[in-house]
């Protein structure tokens, strides 16, 4: 097993049936967006990204909920224009008023988090209630950590990388919300090799 591998991540589904039952911890999401068809569409187009948040958490092995997908990108021209025409694809469009390129802005968002205190470039379908895609601007892990150091789970033939338990505890315990505190005691758990939905 490699470092920060977690057999809990064997969660992933291998097949269609086991893809239905993925997705019932998070049924706002899967009932919209489809997110086991966004992920495989992102590894199928070679979008360099890795699964972070609440779904991260859960495909460790914590029966928990979530309405989003949280990612960190290569946040490199070409990986963005990759992103970026996936994005279109499933209709996602950023929820604030500017144009889903000023992904691609650096200084952009450079300013925007200076400025606003942004964290995330959230992405949501144009349906009401539809699901979001934050993708983390500044996260306290870079990508290139969080890729060398994923765990890589395999979707329906198509390989998704996801934080290792001991990144997601570093940026659940910067983002210290009550939510982020009990996927910080679950996450401790599936490190020591307990059950964490006991």
């Amino acid at each position: 097993m490699r470092k920060g591998q977690s057999r809990a991540c064997k969660a992933v589904p291998q097949n269609r049936s086991e893809a239905s039952a993925f997705g019932q911890a998070q049924r706002p999401i899967t009932d919209t967006m489809k997110t086991i068809d966004l992920l495989q569409a992102l590894s199928r187009e070679s979008v360099e990204f890795v699964l972070v948040g609440g779904l991260a958490v859960q495909l460790h092995g914590y029966a928990r909920m979530t309405y989003d997908v949280d990612v960190v990108l290569a946040m490199n021209d070409a990986n963005l224009s990759r992103f970026i025409e996936v994005a279109k694809q499933f209709g996602l469009a950023p929820v604030i008023p500017a144009p889903i390129d000023s992904l691609k802005n650096a200084s952009l968002l450079d300013q925007w988090h200076r400025e606003k205190g942004m964290l995330a470039f959230a992405l949501r379908e144009p349906s009401i209630g539809g699901g979001i895609v934050d993708v983390l601007v500044k996260p306290e892990v870079g990508f290139e950590e969080l890729s060398a150091q994923a765990v890589v789970g395999q979707l329906l033939g198509s390989s998704v990388k996801i934080a290792s338990i001991d990144h997601l505890l570093a940026m659940k315990r910067v983002a210290n919300r009550p939510k982020d505190q009990l996927d910080i005691i679950a996450l401790e758990k599936i490190k020591r090799g307990e059950d964490p939905n006991a």
